[in-house]
C-alpha cells in the first residue's frame, strides 16, 4: 500500500526541523524517497529549507528541483520573499560546485526579487554571497564593503549563524590578500559562533582555512592538525564534497615540503571527490596544482597538460560572463541611485505643494522654508556627487592589482576582448607576453611570503621599467603576468621582452639576490581570446622547458616555436 503525500511531507517536515541547523546531509538522504510531484506537496517554509539544505551539500539536481516548484509556488502567491530564497538557493549551490557565471546570475535575482521588501536579513545574506563571488574571482576590492554590510546587518539582528559564514568567507578573503593575521581572528570568531550555535556543517571549511593559514606561514605541523580535523568534520557531518578542497590543500602542504608522492596521492583523492559532485572550481584548481608538481619535477608536457585542462575548465565556469554580470549589478546598482533621487524629488515637490496650500499661514516662516530647501539641495547634490565619486573610485579599483598597483587579470581580458573583437575594416596586428617568475616556489620556501610579495612587487617595477605608457601589464595571477602590446609584431616584442629578461636577470633583488623569469610570446591571427592565451602559455611551457630564463615566441597556431635569438636574427 502506497503511503499517502501527506505522510511523506509530515515525515520530512520533522526530520527538516531536527536536522536544519546541524547535519543537513541527513536532510538530502531522506528527500531520496520522494519524486518531483511530491514536492508539489510540500508548504512553501518546507520548500526553502530543503533547497537550502541540498544547496549546502552541493546537490545540484535536487535543489533546482526543488527551487523550481518553490518559484511556481511563489508566483501563485506573488510572494517576492519566496521568489528570492529560491534565487538565493540556486546562488549558493552554484558558487558551491564553483559555477560563478551562474551564482552570480541567481544573486542578482534574489536582489531584484528582495529591492521592494524589507527583508534586511536576506539581503543582507545576498552581499555576502556576492562579496563571495568577488573574491572567487579575484575582485577583492569591491567584495569588502559587501562584507562590511552584510556583517554589520547580521549583528544588529544577534543572527550569529549568519555572521558565522560572512566571518568565514571575510577570511578566507583575508588569506588569499596575505593578511593572516587578521583572518585567523575572523576564522576564530566564526569558530567560536559556530560552536555556540552547534552548526557543523561550517566546521570542514573553517579548519581548512585555519590550516591554509598555518601552512603560508610555514607552520606545517599546525597546518597538518587543521587538515586532520577538517577531513574528520567532513566525514562526520557527511559533507563530503568538501573534502575535495581539503585533501588539494594537503597536497599543496605535502609538495611545499617536498613529499612528492603524497602530494599526488591527496590529490587523487581531491579529484576524484571534485569528479564525484561535479565541483569545476576544485577541478580547475587540482590542474593548477598539479601544473606545479610537474614543473618541479621537470615535466613541462604533463605541466602544459594540465594548465590547459585548467583553461578549458574555467571557460565552462563562465568566468568568460562575469563581467557582464557584473555590468548588470552595476546597472542595478545605478538604478537603486536614481530611485533615491526620484524619492527625494517627491517628497520635495509634497512639501513644496503643502507650503503653498498654506501661503498666507506660513508666509513669515518663507525665508526660512526656503533656506532650508537650498540646504537640503545642497545636502542631496553633495551626497549623490560623492556617491558617484564612489562609483568611480570602485570602478578604477575594480581592475587594478592591490599589491602591485598595475592592472589586474579582470583588465588585462576586457583589453583583450575589445582587441580581439573591434571592427576587422580597423584590424591591426597586436601581440601579448606570459611571464612567469622562475623557481618562485623557492622564495616562498626559502624567505617567507611576506618577501615573496616583495619580490612581486620589484619584478613588477623592472618590467614597467622597459614598456611605454600605452603598453599594458597586468598581473595574471600569483608571480605571473601578462603584457598587451597593441599595433605590435611579435618579433618587435621578443625584442623588448628580451631587454625585460636581462635586465631581471642582472638586477639583485634583496635579499633574496639575483633571480630569472621564462617569456612566452604569441601575436594575434583573428582568433579567439583563448587561443592567443593558449599560444603564450605553450610557448611560456617551452621556455621553461628549454631551460628557463628565456624568451620564445609561438605567433600562430600552426608555427614553430622561436627563440629571441631565432627571432632576432630574421629581423
Amino acid at each position: 500500500m502506497a503511503v499517502p503525500h501527506y505522510a511523506l511531507a509530515n515525515d520530512i517536515e520533522a526530520t527538516i526541523t531536527a536536522n536544519f541547523d546541524k547535519n543537513p546531509s541527513v536532510i538530502v538522504d531522506s528527500l531520496a524517497s520522494f519524486d518531483y510531484q511530491d514536492f508539489n506537496q510540500f508548504s512553501p517554509d518546507l520548500l526553502v529549507k530543503a533547497s537550502y539544505a541540498a544547496a549546502v551539500t552541493a546537490n545540484v539536481e535536487l535543489t533546482l528541483q526543488l527551487t523550481e516548484v518553490l518559484l511556481t509556488k511563489a508566483r501563485e502567491l506573488e510572494d517576492a520573499n519566496l521568489e528570492g530564497q529560491a534565487h538565493y538557493n540556486r546562488g549558493a549551490v552554484y558558487a558551491q560546485t564553483g559555477n560563478h557565471s551562474s551564482a552570480l546570475d541567481s544573486l542578482l535575482l534574489a536582489l531584484y526579487s528582495f529591492e521592494n521588501t524589507q527583508n534586511d536579513r536576506d539581503i543582507a545574506r545576498i552581499k555576502g554571497g556576492l562579496a563571495l563571488i568577488y573574491v572567487e574571482i579575484g575582485e577583492y576590492e569591491l567584495a569588502k564593503p559587501y562584507f562590511m554590510e552584510a556583517l554589520r546587518s547580521h549583528e544588529l539582528r544577534g543572527d550569529k549563524m549568519n555572521m558565522a559564514i560572512v566571518l568565514q568567507n571575510q577570511g578566507f578573503m583575508k588569506i588569499q590578500l596575505g593578511d593572516y593575521d587578521s583572518a585567523k581572528v575572523d576564522l576564530l570568531k566564526a569558530l567560536s559562533y559556530t560552536d555556540e550555535i552547534g552548526h557543523n556543517a561550517f566546521l570542514p571549511t573553517l579548519y581548512k582555512n585555519l590550516g591554509k593559514i598555518e601552512m603560508n606561514l610555514n607552520n606545517y605541523q599546525a597546518a597538518t592538525e587543521y587538515f586532520n580535523k577538517a577531513i574528520t568534520e567532513a566525514e562526520f557531518s557527511d559533507l563530503e564534497h568538501h573534502q575535495s578542497e581539503i585533501l588539494r590543500e594537503y597536497a599543496r602542504l605535502h609538495y611545499i615540503q617536498g613529499q612528492i608522492p603524497a602530494a599526488r596521492e591527496k590529490l587523487r583523492g581531491s579529484f576524484q571527490v571534485a569528479n564525484k559532485f561535479e565541483l569545476i572550481k576544485q577541478l580547475r584548481d587540482n590542474y593548477l596544482l598539479l601544473a606545479d608538481i610537474e614543473v618541479s619535477e621537470e615535466n613541462y608536457k604533463q605541466a602544459y597538460q594540465a594548465r590547459d585542462q585548467a583553461s578549458v575548465i574555467r571557460e565552462q565556469m563562465g568566468e568568460s560572463k562575469i563581467a557582464s554580470n557584473l555590468s548588470r549589478l552595476e546597472r542595478y546598482t545605478t538604478r537603486l541611485k536614481e530611485q533615491n533621487k526620484r524619492l527625494v524629488l517627491e517628497q520635495e515637490k509634497k512639501i513644496a505643494t503643502l507650503a503653498a496650500e498654506r501661503e498666507q499661514l506660513l508666509k513669515n516662516f518663507s525665508f526660512v522654508v526656503a533656506g532650508i530647501a537650498v540646504l537640503l539641495g545642497i545636502y542631496f547634490f553633495r551626497r549623490f556627487s560623492h556617491t558617484n565619486q564612489q562609483a568611480v573610485h570602485f570602478e578604477k579599483q575594480s581592475k587594478i592589482d592591490a599589491m602591485t598597483g598595475v592592472w589586474n587579470r579582470r583588465a588585462g581580458e576586457a583589453q583583450l576582448a575589445r582587441l580581439c573583437t573591434r571592427d576587422t575594416s580597423n584590424l591591426t596586428v597586436f601581440s601579448i607576453a606570459m611571464l612567469d617568475i622562475d623557481h618562485f616556489k623557492k622564495v616562498n620556501d626559502k624567505f617567507g611570503h611576506d618577501v615573496g610579495d616583495q619580490v612581486i612587487i620589484a619584478i613588477c617595477n623592472l618590467i614597467q621599467e622597459s614598456l611605454r605608457p600605452a603598453d599594458m601589464l597586468c598581473r595574471w595571477g600569483g608571480e605571473e603576468f601578462i603584457i598587451i602590446w597593441d599595433n605590435f609584431h611579435a618579433d618587435k616584442a621578443s625584442a623588448i621582452c628580451e631587454r625585460i629578461r636581462h635586465k631581471i636577470e642582472v638586477t639583485p633583488i634583496d635579499p633574496v639576490g639575483e633571480l630569472t623569469v621564462s617569456i612566452g610570446i604569441s601575436m594575434f591571427e583573428d582568433d579567439d581570446i583563448y587561443e592567443l592565451i593558449k599560444r603564450g602559455d605553450q610557448a611560456l611551457y617551452h621556455a621553461k622547458h628549454l631551460g628557463r630564463n628565456r624568451v620564445v615566441i609561438k605567433k600562430k597556431a600552426d608555427q614553430a616555436f622561436i627563440t629571441q635569438e631565432e627571432s632576432a636574427s630574421l629581423i
